[in-house]
């Protein structure tokens, strides 16, 4: 039985009609199902619900004027001399995830009356006091921090409370006698525009490493959290007022200056150490001098040793398969195909790890990554920023197409798959197809850290008995040292340790080598054990950098290829060279799961405890391509013997003869096509349409069509066909058509509703659609491979 809302049914069957997100949100989430009792539903509920919220949020209700509802405000903002300025979000939104609701963790602040989101002032003025006291207040040097303190008492006020005397405490500041208000009111901000809402995701990888203490491993199966988000680009307009009329103006201009650079430098709302909040400055509204004082502010307390940051651009080497929360859905994964800032953080955590785990034990490992990159109990001393510089232009995914147009050698036997298709599969199949970033698509990537307080000792209570701190230049140099091994050695996005998604190492890291990684790391765990912090040596049971150091497991080959499809196919074909002579051997599965092997079987594999209980396990092999200093694509793999594939020491043995292999194949593909892939990459599109040129894309001539079997969204018609059937129509195409199955659309599926179909096929001119059912499902599950109707032989 389908989730209900939970409320009479003389109330849910006017649901239908309610045009307000956060009554959505709030009140009418299909939460239950009586049939299932109480058990936990989120993964059932949460997605759908948000889904609803996002759709009610496209644009502003029946009947209220935004604009006019804006322009009021303006007026008595004005009236009350408000100092008004404009910021712009550089990253997602994201703010009250924890609000009272039916959902976990997926909730944002929505305007009780309007429903648009907004940020409240009260959160405003509590960034802008933490930016004032932790950011200006150390700059201004000891000589005069007992008067920077003063004008901080007087823009935001005191109160005798426990938090606040702890800080007067820790900057040795006099505290007031008395009680008294703020002499600056921070106003709600509000959007410029109505802003639409966006799903967002968010997946935890090793929830058995960061709740039960076992090791961080790869056969750990990701728990996807979707949740509310304003996309980047929403302007809000702030606003601040004096209290009084005999404030000073000295006031109103410190308050503004510390808002502005908490918004700039620290973010507003929830996640920020992963990016959200970030926020541009409107230089029009604000002016040059302002935010030069904002600039230097931020600079004083990095010379104070209070903040330090880095900067860098990360350019892409290949193409990079990114996307959201639904990256086969056509009419949102085109938008939703860039690097997002959870995505990078949760690549560089797997990197850092491998810097520590072969010296220290999982709860060692834990408690220091906590304090570099934080845990659901202390934010992260390090944050990041990351921003697309320039525009990012994603390309609808065709496989066959590329094969063509870069002149790939097709395979000599109907056995074998083509190399690109082998390693990139599943990314243009039955089920769908991708979007791909193609290379030299860039992003500026800032990190900011700061000093973290570390809990050394509880008592036997669990209350924090000595607390150690430990520097922020040192937690930097930590996340300098994981963007450097995830440059070098690794990529983003699906198939990326298949070598799609490789980044360059920035020009600011260019003159490392592991050397510096390698003393970066043990620095660190000095510093961690001279804190007297439980620095436990022992093995991790996670993957470690040791094996780049073993030349069995790691090797670096320098192709006589510029075209990136054309290194990337032959990189396929390499390895599923390997794969064919394992063909019927179950030993292959070292090599990841889950893996099908046809009978008649050989050979025998057990996994490990874990891999077996998940029967997943990532690939323990790392592609990574990247341009030489004659332009010509090098091909370096990394491997990592896993515990779980089967022991340690199987996978060590046959990942040794897996690399001597692969090495023997690529150079053997290097002779026979010496002569071939020097030609400049094409990207057609995925439409058939005109090829761009590398890392843009050419003008679509047309409507994207699907394919037969796609899913994508579309529109619940009122219109039905002359049999009474249902209608939809194709959100990315405008196509409308019949739902030929409409019996199967559950009835309180309401025309207007935007519901996931399957394409039962598609012209220029018509398009028909099915209602997914079980047996649909099912057969989508099923993995297609080359003509033929054989899988790859992976």
């Amino acid at each position: 039985m389908q989730t209900i809302v939970p409320l009479p049914e003389s109330i849910r069957g006017k649901i239908g009609q309610n045009t307000h997100p956060g009554l959505m949100l709030d009140k009418f989430v299909e939460s239950w199902d009586p049939a299932a009792g109480s058990g936990k539903l989120s993964e059932r509920v949460q997605k759908p619900a948000v889904e609803k919220v996002v759709r009610l949020s496209q644009q502003p209700p029946a009947g209220l004027d935004f604009a006019a509802l804006a322009r009021r405000r303006t007026a008595v903002l004005a009236a009350f001399a408000a100092d008004c300025f404009r910021a712009t979000t550089a990253g997602p939104l994201t703010l009250h995830l924890a609000r009272a609701s039916a959902l976990e963790n997926a909730g944002i602040c929505l305007h009780p009356i309007y429903g648009f989101v907004y940020l409240p002032g009260t959160g405003l003025k509590g960034m802008a006091h933490a930016y004032a006291c932790e950011v200006w207040l150390p700059a201004q040097g000891e000589s005069g921090r007992d008067q920077a303190w003063l004008q901080i008492v007087k823009v935001f006020g005191w109160a005798p409370s426990p938090g606040l005397r702890e800080l007067a405490k820790r900057w040795q500041v006099k505290v007031p006698d008395d009680a008294q208000a703020g002499e600056i009111v921070f106003h709600d901000a509000w959007p410029e525009g109505w802003p639409r809402l966006a799903v967002d995701i968010l997946n935890n990888h090793h929830t058995s490493y960061y709740q039960d203490g076992e090791p961080a491993g790869d056969w750990d199966a990701p728990v996807p959290v979707y949740f509310l988000a304003v996309p980047p680009g929403q302007t809000f307009s702030f606003a601040l007022g004096k209290r009084r009329t005999d404030v000073p103006d000295e006031s109103q201009d410190l308050a503004r200056q510390w808002l502005m650079g908490a918004l700039l430098h620290e973010g507003a709302g929830a996640k920020t150490a992963t990016g959200y909040g970030c926020f541009q400055l409107d230089h029009e509204s604000i002016g040059t001098i302002v935010c030069d004082g904002v600039s230097a502010t931020w600079s004083g307390a990095c010379q104070a040793g209070n903040r330090f940051d880095f900067e860098c651009k990360l350019r892409l080497e290949t193409p990079a398969f990114l996307g959201g929360s639904n990256p086969y859905d056509l009419a949102t994964a085109r938008h939703d195909c860039t690097l997002r800032g959870a995505t990078l953080r949760g690549l560089l955590r797997w990197w850092w790890r491998t810097m520590h785990a072969g010296h220290v034990d999982v709860e060692t490992l834990r408690r220091m990554e906590a304090a570099v990159w934080g845990d659901t109990q202390q934010g992260g001393a390090v944050r990041m920023a990351l921003v697309p510089d320039g525009e990012i232009r994603p390309v609808l995914y065709d496989k066959r197409a590329i094969q063509q147009a870069n002149h790939l050698p097709q395979p000599g036997d109907r056995k074998t798959t083509q190399g690109l298709w082998y390693h990139s599969y599943g990314m243009d199949e039955s089920k769908g197809r991708r979007h791909y970033v193609p290379a030299d698509a860039c992003w500026k990537l800032r990190l900011t850290s700061r000093d973290a307080p570390v809990v050394a000792e509880r008592d036997n209570r669990g209350r924090v008995v000595r607390e150690e701190t430990l520097p922020g230049a040192v937690l930097l140099e930590q996340a300098r040292a994981a963007v450097w091994l995830f440059c070098r050695f690794a990529g983003a996005g699906s198939k990326s340790r298949k070598g799609f998604g490789s980044f360059a190492v920035p020009e600011e890291l260019r003159q490392w080598t592991k050397k510096d990684v390698d003393e970066a790391a043990k620095k660190f765990r000095i510093a961690w054990h001279e804190h007297k912090l439980g620095l436990l040596a022992g093995e991790a049971g996670s993957p470690s950098m040791g094996c780049l150091d073993d030349e069995r497991l790691h090797f670096d080959l320098e192709t006589p290829w510029t075209n990136y499809w054309f290194a990337l196919d032959r990189a396929g074909a390499a390895a599923q060279r390997f794969a064919q002579r394992y063909k019927h051997n179950v030993e292959k599965k070292a090599l990841g799961l889950p893996r099908r092997v046809q009978p008649p079987l050989s050979g025998k594999f057990r996994a490990g405890r874990n891999a077996e209980k998940s029967d997943r396990h990532a690939s323990p092999v790392h592609f990574h391509l990247y341009r030489g200093p004659s332009g010509a694509y090098h091909i370096r793999v990394t491997a990592f013997p896993s515990p779980e594939l089967p022991t340690l020491e199987k996978s060590r043995k046959f990942l040794e003869e897996y690399m001597a292999e692969l090495r023997q194949a690529l150079q053997a593909e290097f002779r026979q096509h010496s002569a071939s892939g020097r030609s400049a990459a094409l990207n057609p599109q995925g439409d058939g349409h005109e090829m761009g040129s590398p890392g843009t894309t050419a003008s679509r001539k047309g409507p994207v069509l699907p394919k037969p079997g796609d899913r994508v969204e579309a529109v619940l018609l009122e219109e039905v066909t002359n049999r009474g059937g249902r209608k939809a129509s194709h959100s990315a195409s405008g196509l409308t058509g019949p739902i030929q199955n409409s019996a199967d659309v559950p009835a309180e599926k309401m025309p207007g509703d935007i519901v996931s179909l399957l394409v039962a096929y598609a012209s220029p001119q018509q398009i028909a659609f099915r209602y997914p059912t079980p047996a649909d499902e099912k057969r989508t599950q099923k993995p297609r491979g080359k003509p033929g109707g054989k899988h790859p032989k992976r």
